[in-house]
């Protein structure tokens, strides 16, 4: 019975140990989900909008109406209670009705800038969610390439001594495998150290604080290169009605338009309206009403320097906009004209650099063993070879964040997000 016992716990062993030590993936998609669930500028702006909203109903809201009690006629000496007429009125004021329509349409403005603000705080936490991610990435490469590194130069470093001890090598090239050796961990505890700074860029972005997901979660996505064909001509075309910041400075100016407007209204006059009820004598047979409209006496002073100041803040925000129009689309060729670089160096690896230099390293090796090349010789093959990669790892990388980076700018996607995670 015990040897059953025994042999039953050890083949449940294995499961239970996998069970503790399974890492959760985490995925592109599901960062970037997390990072807009959690960012609390994603969380501001989103009750932002529903500030503009409260916004609109009470700027659109009449004057709090107002009710008045009179008692008149009382003869001195007496309480009020022997008034002669007794008025109970109700009264409202408000503005001249188009003006409503105006704050209407100010306040749906600022309503839908409000959204857009969100959409431009989404577009900058995916572009770093997406930046940190690939970053991991990369490093996470790179470290396997320092790892791969420091075998081959503890590996090379023993062959060195033998070969001074038997007398084929040299002391300098004992020597030298030493400090390539040295070098290589030290390579890797910088690597290591990139890593653990580009997980906290990573934790930043998805909204944690001191609460870190690094010893929960793997990152499922590989660094892969894959051609976008992003096409200029048609995403700058379409960039003034995709990105979030001219709109919002489109809106600034509608705005602007509606309180010029708001300005010339203020000339128009505000309306009062009022009912009475009164007792009079005893008799509570009587009513009144009253009609009143305000009238604009200062015109040349109050209304004036109201239309001057529309009028020229209508003219700032035209000029903003152009001034919006004109960055957005500079940062754009500008952005695009990195991407059209950093592609291009992409190819330059994948086609040219990196077969070759597979290559060389192959044949180097081959040829070090067989005493046809000194160990300096090995070394130059060796760091080209590391080099290259290392460098690759880097252009890749900045390929996709220059790619990330037209994305936010232009306000639209330009990578289906299932591309990213092959």
């Amino acid at each position: 019975m015990n040897k059953l016992f025994v042999l039953f716990a050890i083949a449940i062993m294995p499961i239970c140990v996998y069970g503790q030590t399974e890492t959760k993936k985490l995925s592109l998609n599901e960062a970037i989900e997390i990072g807009l669930r959690n960012n609390p500028e994603v969380k501001s702006a989103t009750e932002n909008i529903s500030a503009s909203k409260g916004r609109f109903w009470s700027g659109i809201s009449l004057p709090q109406p107002e009710v008045g009690m009179s008692y008149e006629y009382a003869p001195v000496n007496s309480s009020l209670s022997n008034y002669s007429e007794k008025t109970l009125a109700v009264s409202q004021s408000f503005e001249f009705p188009s003006n409503y329509f105006l704050k209407g349409s100010k306040y749906n403005k600022e309503e839908e800038i409000a959204v857009y603000k969100l959409n431009l705080t989404e577009r900058s936490v995916i572009n770093q969610v997406k930046t940190s991610y690939y970053k991991v990435l990369a490093k996470q490469h790179q470290i396997k390439f320092a790892e791969e590194n420091l075998k081959i130069s503890e590996d090379f470093f023993k062959k060195a001594e033998i070969r001074q001890n038997v007398g084929e090598g040299t002391n300098l090239e004992r020597l030298t495998a030493k400090v390539q050796y040295t070098e290589a961990m030290n390579n890797l505890e910088v690597a290591k150290n990139e890593l653990t700074t580009a997980f906290a860029e990573l934790n930043y972005s998805l909204g944690y604080g001191k609460q870190s997901y690094e010893a929960k979660f793997g990152l499922s996505d590989s660094l892969v290169f894959a051609d976008h064909k992003i096409n200029f001509d048609e995403i700058y075309k379409s960039f003034e009605e995709t990105n979030p910041q001219v709109k919002i400075a489109e809106l600034n100016y509608g705005i602007a338009s509606v309180e010029k407007g708001l300005a010339w209204s203020s000339v128009l006059p505000n309306i009062n309206i009022s009912y009475f009820k009164q007792t009079r004598d005893g008799d509570t047979g009587f009513y009144g009403a009253s009609f009143g409209i305000s009238v604009p006496l200062w015109f040349m002073f109050d209304q004036r320097g109201k239309i001057q100041e529309a009028v020229a803040n209508q003219s700032i925000s035209e000029s903003e906009l152009q001034l919006t129009k004109n960055e957005v689309a500079l940062k754009l060729k500008s952005t695009f004209t990195d991407h059209e670089n950093n592609l291009k160096q992409v190819k330059l690896y994948v086609n040219d650099i990196l077969p070759q230099v597979e290559e060389i390293y192959r044949i180097a090796i081959k040829s070090y063993d067989a005493g046809e090349l000194t160990y300096l010789e090995y070394l130059q093959a060796k760091q080209t070879w590391i080099n290259s990669r290392n460098n690759y790892i880097n252009v890749l990388f900045n390929h996709y964040q220059s790619v990330f980076r037209i994305e936010e700018i232009a306000g639209q996607n330009i990578i289906d997000k299932s591309e990213l995670e092959k």
